[in-house]
C-alpha cells in the first residue's frame, strides 16, 4: 500500500493513502493534529482531521475533486503512464500545483523550483497540446477540476512555464479557431461580476501566435514578485462530500448538489445583523447567474475560502458565461432556484423564496436580489463590449429587466437569439 505526503501550506498534515482502483485514504500528521486540533477542517469541510485515517469516500471525495474531467482525465492517466481507475498515482504525479493550499508528494516548498520563461511560441505549443496533455503539460506536476482543456502559466514581468511544481498564477482556457466568441463571452460576463464587486481577478483573452485564450487570474494565489503565496479553497462539492467520478455536481443527478446546502457550508445569517455576509453574496451570485442565463453554474462552481482564522468565506465568482444563449445552450440551471431548473421561467420571487430557506429575510433577500440587478442593468451600460456581439448584451439587459418587473427571466424572442451563429 503506497503513501505520498500531503503539505498544506507547506506544513506536512498527513499521509495520503492508496486504498486500490479510485479510492484514497487520508491519515492526519500528529504535528497537524497538535496544531490545528482533533477535527479541525482546515483541509476540508468533510474531511476533519482524525488520529486515525479518514474515511475512505470523504478523502476520495476530496482528493478526487482535485483532478479534471474527462477527456482531461484520460490525458492525465495516459501522460502519468497509470490506469485511469489509480487515483492515488494520478494525484501523486500532478499534486504540486492544485487548487488551494494542498501539495500531494516530495515538493514541500515548489517555489524553490524554476520557472522557465515563456514566449509566444512557447505558449502556442502549450495550447496546441491540451487535447493530449493534462493541462497541456508534458511533465505533469499540476491538475485543475473541470471538463474544459486548460493550460496554466505564472506571470512575473512576462509569462513562465509552471516547471516541477511550481505555482501558477493564472489559467489559460484555450478555444478552437472559430470559436473565439466562448472566450469573449467569459470574459465580458466576467467584466460585469468585477462591475458588480462579486469577483475580483482580471479575466482577459490574448492572442498567443495563432491561439486565442481566456487568461485569468487565480484567485487563489498571490503573487509578491517571485514568491507566491497559495491561498486555501475547495470547491462545494468536495465540501458536501459528493462522488468525483460522476456528474453528481448537477442537482438532477444527486439532490445534495443544491444552492441550499452551498449556503448551509457557509456562516448563518444573524436575523438582527445588519452586516451582510457569505449567504448574502451567495443570493447575489445565484441572482447574476440567472439574470445572465449561466445555467451551468453546479456545485463545482462555487467555492469555499479556508480563512487562517479557521473561518469559512465564500470565494470570488468564477466561470460565468450566458451559456443558455450559445449554440446549442442548456436552458435548465445546474442548481435549481426555488425547486426551478428551467432558466427561462425564473422569477425575482423565486430568488426570494430561494434564499428564505438559508435563513435570509425576505425583505432582505428582495433587497439584495433587486440590487444586483440594478447593479448588473448599470454594468451592461458601462462594460466595454466591443469583443462580444450585441445580441448578448440586449439578451442580458432583457431578462434582467424582465426579472426586476417581476415577470420570468425568458426574452420573449429567445429563438432569434439562438439563431443568431
Amino acid at each position: 500500500m503506497g503513501e505520498v505526503p500531503v503539505f498544506l501550506y507547506d506544513e506536512h498534515v498527513g499521509l495520503l493513502i492508496d486504498e486500490g482502483p479510485n479510492r484514497v485514504g487520508f491519515r492526519a500528521s500528529a504535528r497537524a493534529l497538535s496544531r490545528h486540533g482533533l477535527g479541525s477542517t482546515a483541509l476540508s469541510l468533510n474531511l476533519p482531521l482524525g488520529v486515525v485515517a479518514n474515511d475512505v469516500h470523504a478523502a476520495t471525495s476530496f482528493f478526487g475533486g482535485i483532478l479534471p474531467e474527462g477527456r482531461g482525465r484520460q490525458n492525465l492517466a495516459r501522460q502519468a503512464g497509470v490506469p485511469g481507475t489509480d487515483l492515488y498515482a494520478m494525484l501523486n504525479y500532478a499534486g504540486t500545483d492544485v487548487p488551494g493550499a494542498v501539495v500531494i508528494g516530495p515538493y514541500a516548498y515548489p517555489e524553490d523550483h524554476e520557472l522557465v520563461p515563456a514566449g509566444a511560441d512557447e505558449i502556442e505549443a502549450m495550447l496546441n497540446r491540451t487535447a493530449d496533455y493534462a493541462m497541456g503539460m508534458v511533465g505533469g506536476g499540476g491538475s485543475l477540476p473541470g471538463i474544459q482543456p486548460k493550460a496554466v502559466l505564472t506571470w512575473n514581468e512576462g509569462w513562465y512555464l509552471t516547471s516541477k511544481g511550481a505555482s501558477s498564477t493564472h489559467i489559460l482556457k484555450p478555444v478552437a479557431p472559430g470559436q473565439e466568441w466562448g472566450a469573449q463571452w467569459e470574459a465580458y460576463c466576467l467584466a460585469l461580476g468585477r462591475s458588480l464587486g462579486l469577483t475580483s481577478f482580471e479575466a482577459t483573452v490574448q492572442g498567443f501566435g495563432q491561439r486565442t485564450a481566456l487568461v485569468v487570474e487565480r484567485y487563489d494565489r498571490i503573487a509578491q514578485g517571485r514568491r507566491i503565496t497559495r491561498l486555501h479553497q475547495e470547491d462545494a462539492a468536495q465540501a458536501l462530500g459528493l462522488p468525483w467520478d460522476t456528474d453528481a455536481k448537477f442537482e438532477a443527478v444527486d439532490r445534495r448538489a443544491s444552492h441550499a446546502n452551498v449556503a448551509n457550508l457557509l456562516p448563518r445569517v444573524r436575523k438582527l445583523a445588519k452586516s451582510r455576509g457569505p449567504r448574502h453574496r451567495l443570493l447575489a451570485y445565484m441572482t447574476f447567474n440567472v439574470a445572465i442565463g449561466n445555467t451551468d453554474a453546479h456545485a463545482k462552481n462555487f467555492s469555499l475560502l479556508h480563512l487562517p482564522d479557521g473561518g469559512i468565506d465564500l470565494a470570488p465568482l468564477y466561470d460565468v458565461t450566458a451559456l443558455a444563449l450559445a449554440p446549442d445552450g442548456q436552458q435548465n440551471m445546474a442548481l435549481r432556484v426555488n425547486g426551478k431548473a428551467h432558466q427561462p421561467s425564473i422569477t425575482l420571487d423565486d430568488l426570494v423564496s430561494e434564499a428564505e430557506t438559508w435563513g435570509i429575510g425576505p425583505g432582505v433577500a428582495r433587497e439584495i436580489v433587486s440590487e444586483t440587478l440594478q447593479g448588473l442593468l448599470h454594468a451592461v451600460e458601462v462594460t466595454d463590449h466591443q469583443q462580444v456581439t450585441e445580441k448578448l448584451v440586449r439578451y442580458i439587459s432583457v431578462q434582467t429587466r424582465n426579472l426586476l418587473a417581476g415577470r420570468k427571466a425568458a426574452v420573449s424572442d429567445l429563438p432569434a437569439y439562438l439563431g443568431m451563429f
